[in-house]
């Protein structure tokens, strides 16, 4: 990562002491950032948050927790979201977010970081790229981090950022390569799968976990031991209608804009 944008990560990035328990959603990208934090700080996963609950593996575990993947609008967590509807609207200042470093908003939307958390949080810890082609690649598949590459209208932003991170190699595999090659890859390797909780309180999903460990050169895996329902939330849906104040009321948890016109968020019940 460039010392430009590194400087202006949120001070806890750079703490001696960075012992968390993490928070894992219900994609890879949450699931290759709980692996980074536990392959760099030893952290494991103890809560899952499908943004309707959330669940806690050990209720004994008192380590503050970590978001993964995550637009908290407070406490830690490490995101790739757009987390502002207008330039001035408040965000989570412990958020480990290019976007919101950078003050990306709904008013310069397609200047933002289109990345993944993980090639962010892989860029930050400063790990070597999967030594194959494959693992480069479906590195850049996480989050369909390759996509911005091929819009013409895109491809400078997008090359910014990933030179920012420090991965012009992976602008070289781009230009190697087509999006459909990355289409394919997210087809073979189940890379859209939902994690999911069954009615006993264990993980699910489909992602090939044994393949995907040896491409990435990092051990990815679900928690072996049950969840138990601590909160329950409600997921929301908004509009932008341009007179927003910005300004979130307190029992929104997370916040994100999923295009310059619409937002999501999460409520407590």
């Amino acid at each position: 990562m460039k010392k430009e944008l590194r400087d202006k990560m949120p001070e806890w990035c750079f703490a001696p002491e960075r012992n968390y328990s993490t928070v894992l959603t219900n994609d890879i990208d949450s699931l290759v950032g709980c692996a980074i934090e536990h392959e760099v700080n030893g952290n494991q996963i103890n809560y899952f948050y499908d943004f309707d609950n959330i669940y806690k593996q050990d209720k004994n575990v008192r380590k503050p927790s970590l978001g993964i993947d995550l637009a908290l609008t407070y406490g830690k967590c490490w995101d790739n979201h757009v987390t502002r509807i207008q330039h001035d609207s408040h965000v989570n200042p412990q958020s480990a977010n290019v976007n919101s470093i950078l003050n990306i908003s709904g008013n310069n939307y397609f200047d933002k970081y289109a990345g993944s958390t993980a090639l962010l949080m892989w860029s930050f810890y400063g790990l070597p790229l999967p030594p194959t082609k494959l693992g480069k690649m479906l590195l850049l598949s996480i989050d369909s981090a390759f996509l911005g590459h091929y819009d013409d209208k895109f491809k400078d932003v997008h090359n910014k950022y990933l030179r920012l991170l420090g991965f012009e190699e992976l602008i070289t595999i781009l230009n190697e390569t087509d999006k459909q090659d990355y289409y394919d890859l997210i087809r073979k390797y189940k890379l859209n799968s939902d994690i999911k909780i069954n009615e006993d309180g264990y993980l699910q999903t489909e992602l090939p976990f044994e393949v995907l460990s040896e491409g990435l050169n990092l051990q990815l895996d679900l928690p072996s031991r049950p969840f138990h329902l601590q909160n329950e939330y409600e997921s929301k849906y908004g509009t932008v209608t341009g007179n927003e104040s910005g300004k979130l009321k307190p029992n929104v948890v997370s916040f994100a804009l999923t295009n310059r016109k619409f937002y999501k968020y999460t409520v407590k019940i």
